[in-house]
């Protein structure tokens, strides 16, 4: 008996009663609105006693009958049942009524003889299916609201999952990449290596180690662009000048861990792969429930935008840290790239 009752949902035998009492007690209402007070109580009684009638009904259809005929394509014996439970529920709502509510409580409600006809029968019938169609439909209802809510949680747990695998992507991508530039430069300039490497072994440390986060200050982040943005800046020398502009108080902030890395990395690129002279303005501002990151690229000759394979899952990272509550704007020209991230908390 235990064993059965565990699986029992309380949850939903709870609801079930609710809208049951709530059909009680909103009918008495209804059938005995400006009558004597008597007739609550007759009312009460009725659709006390004849409860379990229209609560078997309504549950043979909502969990059998359409279940197991009508979602299963058997129309014409959903039709032939249907009518059979009507009918019989119809009569024995009609006895029970007659008998052991009116003829107990008011005489004068007492059904003349011979009513049992097909036409009251039908009447009754089909007058009563009014709580099976209240019920079907928030039946209906529910079901479609919860599977929503699934999808919606599978969705989420889909996009969770592919940002975490990106994530422990992104570190090997971006070590690869930025340690590829460097020995291209020391290819070029060897006397460059040791200062590059004791830059690269100070950046990777603070990478390493914040990247595996979900979240972290905004000071670290801003750190981490700064000390990324020294390697290339000293790599490539006069070739790239960088402005790096940081106002405001960043304490209160927190963001994913590498959320600009990705396309920056990957617009400094450009400078690697042809020989023209680049300036770039990173701004970063910091307001009350308001951020701003700006990257800007420019430079005199028109250059060619490589691929950036970062920039549709770097909005899949914003849509879900920042739902509703982040603009990206980006502005491209033959000689000119921009990307503007706002964030409103």
């Amino acid at each position: 008996m235990k064993s059965v009752l565990a699986h029992i949902d309380r949850k939903k035998v709870v609801l079930h009663c609710l809208f049951w009492l709530v059909w009680i007690v909103s009918f008495v209402f209804i059938q005995s609105l400006g009558l004597p007070s008597r007739e609550y109580f007759v009312w009460f009684m009725y659709y006390v006693i004849t409860l379990p009638v229209f609560v078997c009904h309504t549950y043979l259809i909502a969990y059998w009958l359409v279940p197991d005929y009508f979602f299963k394509g058997k129309y014409l014996l959903f039709l032939l049942i249907g009518f059979a439970l009507l009918v019989v529920f119809s009569i024995i709502e009609l006895v029970v009524s007659n008998n052991l509510v009116f003829k107990v409580f008011d005489s004068s409600k007492v059904f003349s003889p011979g009513y049992l006809n097909l036409k009251n029968i039908l009447i009754s019938g089909l007058g009563n299916h009014y709580i099976i169609f209240v019920f079907l439909a928030i039946k209906a209802g529910r079901s479609w609201y919860f599977s929503e809510r699934q999808k919606e949680e599978l969705l989420i747990s889909k996009t969770e999952t592919d940002l975490e695998i990106y994530q422990y992507q992104l570190q090997p991508k971006l070590i690869y990449s930025l340690i590829a530039e460097v020995e291209n430069t020391v290819a070029e300039s060897p006397e460059k290596a040791p200062d590059l490497i004791i830059k690269l072994s100070g950046f990777l440390n603070r990478f390493l180690f914040e990247g595996k986060e979900t979240m972290i200050p905004l000071q670290q982040e801003v750190k981490l662009i700064e000390e990324f943005l020294d390697i290339h800046r000293f790599a490539l020398n006069e070739r790239l000048k960088i402005n790096c502009v940081v106002t405001g108080n960043l304490k209160p902030f927190v963001v994913p861990p590498l959320m600009l890395l990705p396309f920056i990395n990957d617009l400094l690129k450009i400078v690697y792969e042809c020989n023209n002279f680049f300036e770039t303005t990173v701004l970063i501002k910091a307001e009350r429930k308001y951020l701003l990151f700006s990257f800007t690229m420019w430079s005199e000759n028109s250059f060619r935008l490589s691929d950036n394979d970062n920039m549709e899952i770097t909005k899949q990272r914003l849509n879900y840290w920042f739902r509703n509550k982040h603009r990206l704007i980006e502005n491209m020209d033959d000689n000119f790239r921009e990307i503007s991230l706002e964030i409103y908390s």
